[in-house]
């Protein structure tokens, strides 16, 4: 194939380094984007990993750009000036920059794809440099055994040494002891170290003016990055930055009170006062001790555990200064100050994201406390308990968290803190690492991250990109790689970063996360599950199809059991809109609400999402859907989600059906099969930033300069037609309108009895398909 080709001569001309500094004399040129606009500007580095360039203007300001953003013509300029650049040995293992077509638009950065052919058929997508060794042989727990661990559990055993939480003395001395042997570890070292020095200059953290919280992902970045530096590097202006950050987080003028009513921030907070409490404890007085012991005990533990009972805030986790308090919000009518967020057993409701992440804050703050607070540190495992240990079954079967791909890595984030510091603190981290679902969950966050680079985002998700990629890095180092690099070389942090970032690659570094693996499979379809992917393979341009199934009972779901996201030629065609604004009516769903409200939303309601329509919204707001079942070969990949409850009044046997067919001439099909209980009207969906030309059975679509073909092969009453979304329901909704999204549709009027609708997606020209049903795809 021509993209293979290009890649390929691409590749033996031209390596790039995950992350390096120009050699040369500033050499200006000018840029020009896909959108026409220019900038003159000289090459400084080329980042591998973030897929992007470092660009300098002659007034020294710097900009990262997107290569998917660069014109052809720039493309190879970069090529030749960087192969120039590297003249110089680079530090870091190569990676071959990836081909990138003209007229791609702007793009979230892809994570590095796997770089060695996998099973099945799938093209090599960069030169492997150091593989990673084999994965470890494992003993999965499976989550029908797993039993949730007691207070008692997560307290006993606990030595009462520091540091101990993450890493201990050994632990620390074993990580510092790789920098000098392992060259890319050292680079990540010497970011670190700039970062620091940046962060030295920067006034500690501060209580910000208003109501709108914010400091706490900040200060998880500090206690971080200061943490491993003191532990790593030694010296002693680290501890003394690290002590002054954590004095300040607790006094009672710069931090009256931790915005107790902001469960995300307070969950933060409490994180990193605990790691700054464990691992700058020497530099500390008595005095001092007892303060930042009972700050955090008052404003941070009982706050959250107030928030995981669904209990009114306490009055001592309220802070005072100048006659304000810390829980008044303007924005909230008097009734609900001080009133938790959430109540994690609502009905038959399962603790979501939020939750998990407090009650491991929780954790974290008890084993940090046990020996000095046992008291505390005993409530704060009584409530975090209740609610762990029945949400962190929510990974199994299949490593996808329900909610999706960025909640899923916040609560793996902390499930990552939590089970280093059990094992760091008392040898052991109760089965938590090797339950069914969180060993999965790197190889599902791989399968679930397109070509273009972008996730999976059903439901509520903020946005289409990996937020917390560390926590493949440590993955790897619980079930090896499963087919992609974790870790490579970045620049420097600045000082306003939030969260670990290239601090939780180094804390959780591993041979298998720093070396290149190999996929098992181009598709990911666990029974049970509740996501399929299947793809034409690993470069950029490839094809790749992800559908849902899901529990619309969840508090952040949407009604979009069967939504899907499909992508070709470097284009995301079926795209996913995300959540609704914050602010919208009816959006937030608090304890005690009419969720029904939320359903009154385009974007939160069965309209808004790329699945069936049959007689308006999926009914069933407490239906399941999951993956009935699912193959690989190396002529296609396919899977097949059982929708049936989300549709029980209209319909039965609702499968909808997923096949990436491969080869020279690769396609997609999206197929419904289905039997009408009476006669309706059925409307499928997909959402889309093409432009939409229907045309009776065929429908083409266009796109960064690229043309998808979809194809209605059965049945042959239907048509496709062309839309948009509706006009936003108020001031405070999102404007779909404006932000130029179509809706194609396929309708099937006056359908009756059993009902197939089979359609075919390729780039250019119609595929050859005649339609199966979906339960015959596989063989029995």
């Amino acid at each position: 194939m021509k993209t293979a080709s290009r890649f390929l001569s691409l590749a033996s001309v031209c390596l790039f380094a995950a992350s390096a500094s120009a050699q040369l004399a500033e050499e200006f040129h000018t840029w020009t984007n896909t959108s026409g606009k220019t900038v003159e500007a000289t090459l400084i580095s080329v980042d591998a990993v973030a897929k992007t360039l470092k660009i300098k203007t002659k007034d020294g300001r710097e900009f990262d750009v997107a290569i998917a953003n660069l014109s052809p013509a720039d493309f190879e300029y970069a090529k030749g000036r960087y192969a120039a650049m590297q003249a110089a040995p680079a530090a870091a293992p190569a990676v071959a920059m990836p081909a990138t077509p003209a007229g791609t638009p702007p793009a979230a950065p892809p994570a590095t794809p796997p770089t060695a052919a996998p099973k099945g058929g799938a093209k090599t997508a960069a030169v492997v440099k150091k593989p990673a060794p084999p994965r470890p042989a494992i003993a999965v727990v499976p989550a029908a055994k797993f039993k949730a661990p007691s207070t008692n559990d997560y307290l006993s055993g606990i030595a009462k040494v520091r540091p101990r939480l993450i890493h201990n003395a050994a632990g620390w001395a074993a990580l510092k002891g790789q920098i000098a042997a392992d060259p890319v570890l050292a680079k990540i070292m010497e970011a670190m170290k700039a970062s620091g020095e940046d962060l030295l200059l920067d006034p500690e953290l501060t209580r910000i003016n208003g109501e709108t919280g914010g400091e706490g992902p900040k200060a998880v970045y500090r206690m971080g990055l200061l943490g491993a530096l003191h532990f790593c590097d030694g010296d002693l202006k680290w501890q003394d930055k690290g002590t002054k950050e954590l004095i300040a987080l607790t006094d009672k003028v710069t931090f009256r009170d931790w915005h107790p009513d902001l469960m995300d921030n307070l969950t933060d907070l409490v994180v990193a006062t605990s790691l700054g409490y464990d691992w700058f404890r020497a530099g500390l007085n008595a005095e001092q001790a007892a303060v930042v012991r009972t700050f955090l005990a008052e404003k941070g533990i009982g706050a959250l555990i107030a928030h995981l009972e669904g209990e009114e805030i306490p009055e001592s986790a309220k802070g005072t200064s100048g006659g304000q308090t810390g829980t008044k919000s303007k924005a909230a009518p008097p009734k609900a100050q001080g009133k938790p967020q959430a109540k994690p057993d609502v009905g038959k409701l399962l603790p979501d994201s939020k939750q998990m992440a407090a009650a491991s804050a929780l954790l974290l703050s008890a084993i940090c406390l046990s020996d000095e607070d046992p008291s505390i540190a005993k409530k704060a495992a009584d409530a975090a308990a209740k609610v762990f240990g029945k949400g962190i079954v929510r990974f199994a079967p299949a490593g996808v968290w329900p909610e999706g791909l960025q909640a899923g890595e916040t609560v793996m984030d902390y499930v990552a803190m939590l089970s280093e510091s059990l094992k760091a603190a008392s040898g052991r981290d109760l089965n938590i690492s090797l339950l069914e679902g969180i060993p999965q969950f790197n190889t599902a966050r791989m399968h679930m991250m397109g070509p273009t680079g972008q996730t999976f985002n059903f439901g509520d998700s903020k946005g289409a990109v990996s937020t917390r990629p560390w926590v493949s890095t440590w993955l790897s180092g619980i079930a090896g790689n499963p087919g992609l690099r974790a870790v490579a070389v970045a620049g420097k942090q600045p000082v306003t970063s939030a969260y670990f970032g290239q601090v939780g690659n180094f804390i959780y570094y591993n041979p298998h996360a720093a070396g290149d693996g190999t996929a098992d499979s181009m598709d990911y379809a666990q029974p049970g599950g509740f996501v399929a992917t299947s793809r034409s393979g690993w470069e950029k341009t490839d094809y790749f199809v992800a559908v849902k199934g899901g529990e619309n009972e969840d508090t952040t779901a949407q009604l979009d059991i069967g939504s899907f996201v499909l992508e070709a030629g470097g284009q995301r065609w079926g795209i996913e809109l995300g959540a609704e604004m914050d602010k919208a009516p009816g959006f937030e769903v608090k304890p005690g609400a009419d969720r029904t409200k939320r359903f009154a939303l385009y974007l939160e309601n069965t309209l808004g999402q790329n699945t069936l329509v049959i007689d308006g919204n999926q009914q069933e707001l407490d239906a399941k859907a999951a993956v009935l079942l699912g193959a690989s070969t190396p002529e296609r990949g396919l899977a097949v989600v059982d929708m049936t409850k989300a549709y029980s009044k209209p319909a039965k046997d609702v499968h909808r059906g997923i096949m990436v067919v491969r080869g020279s001439k690769p396609y997609i099909v999206v197929q419904d099969d289905l039997i009408m209980k009476n006669t309706g009207n059925i409307t499928w969906s997909m959402h889309t930033m093409a432009e939409i030309t229907p045309n009776g059975t065929s429908a083409k679509l266009t796109l960064g300069g690229k043309t998808l073909v979809a194809t209605i092969v059965s049945p042959a009453s239907a048509t496709f037609s062309a839309g948009v979304p509706p006009e936003p329901a108020s001031e405070q909704s999102r404007d779909l309108v404006k932000a130029n999204i179509h809706v194609l549709k396929a309708s099937v009027d006056g359908a009756k009895g059993p009902q197939s609708l089979c359609i075919t997606f390729a780039l250019d020209e119609a595929p050859a398909h005649t339609a199966t049903p979906v339960a015959t795809w596989v063989k029995k």
